[in-house]
């Protein structure tokens, strides 16, 4: 573990400070489950150069509540591994020196792990916003979008993301490390050659809206975007008109405008 950052760097400067994170959970519902494994790693950058300047913390974490034996399965954490192990609230500090030093979030579906930790550490995440998340699975989907699958494990196989990497898959620790090993392996692709090095351009290329071809929800779900927008207009005209659909939706929402030549 290396504590040589130097305290005096910034964004501006050309240098950025990211938090690759992984939580193992008590279950799948970002809004009820507690983390039983949490693994962070500060990692320093100029430009898109790893500098391999990092810090690590991780831990086995006993939940509030029993750990069900269907996350067990995924997770491999089992009640007897945690009942020696801290609770959340005891290792405040070990992540409070890591989050004020990070200007970037990073995680393979970011949002859930975030919506967990925010919920459990609110006074250590409510400084990050979406101008700081760097979510790995959605920057995959944006520059890999006809491959079938964009599980975090799936594109580990696919790109032989884990040579360097030691533990076990669907640990805290690994996950991230593995997070880390994505992002390095997508900043080498044409899509990001544009980005100069610049990761608030990274930020913007992934929050682009992504093309939506299959309606997920609805009477039409399961059907094709395109087929839907041509067989049945008047429904997407409804649609449109639905503010929660831009708010909740906003790919598919800009799909169908591009489809359509509706504007905003």
């Amino acid at each position: 573990m290396s504590n040589s950052f130097d305290l005096f760097s910034s964004i501006d400067s050309g240098n950025a400070r990211i938090l690759f994170l992984d939580t193992e959970t008590t279950g799948s519902d970002p809004a009820t489950a507690e983390v039983c494994e949490v693994a962070f790693l500060l990692a320093e950058y100029s430009g898109f150069s790893f500098t391999g300047e990092k810090q690590v913390f991780e831990t086995l974490v006993k939940p509030s509540v029993p750990i069900p034996p269907e996350a067990s399965a995924v997770n491999q954490i089992s009640n007897r591994m945690v009942s020696n192990s801290p609770a959340a609230e005891e290792f405040t500090e070990q992540i409070k020196n890591l989050t004020e030093q990070a200007d970037y979030i990073s995680a393979h579906n970011l949002p859930y792990d975030y919506t967990i930790l925010k919920r459990q550490y609110p006074a250590l995440f409510n400084r990050f916003d979406k101008s700081t998340y760097i979510d790995t699975l959605r920057l995959s989907r944006q520059i890999w979008q006809e491959i079938p699958s964009h599980a975090l494990q799936a594109l580990r196989y696919r790109f032989e993301l884990d040579q360097n990497i030691q533990g076990e898959a669907h640990r805290a620790l690994f996950d991230t490390e593995l997070v880390q090993s994505l992002l390095h392996f997508s900043l080498k692709q044409s899509s990001c050659s544009n980005l100069q090095n610049n990761w608030k351009s990274l930020v913007d290329f992934i929050v682009s809206p992504l093309e939506v071809k299959i309606f997920s929800f609805g009477k039409y779900r399961g059907n094709l975007v395109e087929d839907t927008v041509a067989g049945d207009p008047d429904y997407i005209r409804w649609l449109l008109r639905q503010k929660w659909l831009s708010e909740e939706h906003p790919d598919l929402y800009h799909t169908i405008l591009s489809k359509t030549g509706a504007k905003k």
